[in-house]
């Protein structure tokens, strides 16, 4: 546990993390099972980011903090390195129009960030009812050479969430997967930058 960290949840308890939470089906309900671990989740709608808040309250849910912004920039530049068990992505905004495929939250930049903010081992939990929104998660995370995919390993996500049950009705498939950053690397992984060498 980092300094970072603890200053925000005030104990020394793993962290994982929930990009876009939504409206906290997920998040609420694996934070109430697990209070020994703390629960950090960034949500770029406003409105959301202050509805969580209220059910966080309401429900007396301690574990748990939610800030809005965006995503990528708060991964890639305010969290420490190797201080993240684990990444939990599902349903992320698909973007449909080719103009806007730029916006995806999966970027060769985004998936480095996650090899370098997770722990060793550390897992990243992924789902999407798009398929071309899993091919890009899938090739991002494993161009990086950090994860290895664990293909008999399931999410810890056992309740349905409203863009799942949406993925659904239109008769469309839920694609999952679970990643894990290896903790070796391959001979042909890029060398460390001078910010991320120990000495």
């Amino acid at each position: 546990m980092t300094a970072f960290w603890s200053n925000i949840f005030g104990n020394s308890h793993p962290v994982d993390v929930e990009i876009g939470p939504g409206t906290g089906t997920f998040l609420l309900s694996i934070a109430t099972e697990h209070p020994e671990r703390n629960y950090f989740a960034i949500e770029h709608s406003r409105s959301r980011t202050r509805r969580l808040e209220e059910l966080m309250t309401a429900r007396a849910v301690g574990n748990v903090r939610v800030i809005h912004a965006d995503a990528a920039c708060v991964v890639s530049t305010l969290v420490p390195p190797a201080s993240v068990d684990a990444y939990h992505v599902y349903f992320p905004d698909p973007w449909w129009k080719r103009r806007h495929y730029r916006r995806r939250l999966f970027t060769a930049e985004f998936a480095a960030a996650l090899a370098r903010t997770v722990v060793p081992a550390g897992r990243v939990y992924v789902a999407t009812d798009v398929e071309g929104v899993f091919a890009l998660m899938r090739e991002s995370l494993e161009a990086t050479g950090a994860f290895g995919e664990l293909a008999q390993v399931a999410s810890p996500r056992a309740t349905v969430t409203s863009f799942e049950r949406k993925g659904v009705a239109r008769g469309a498939t839920i694609r999952r997967a679970t990643f894990a950053r290896q903790t070796r690397q391959p001979n042909n992984a890029a060398p460390m930058t001078p910010a991320e060498s120990p000495s």
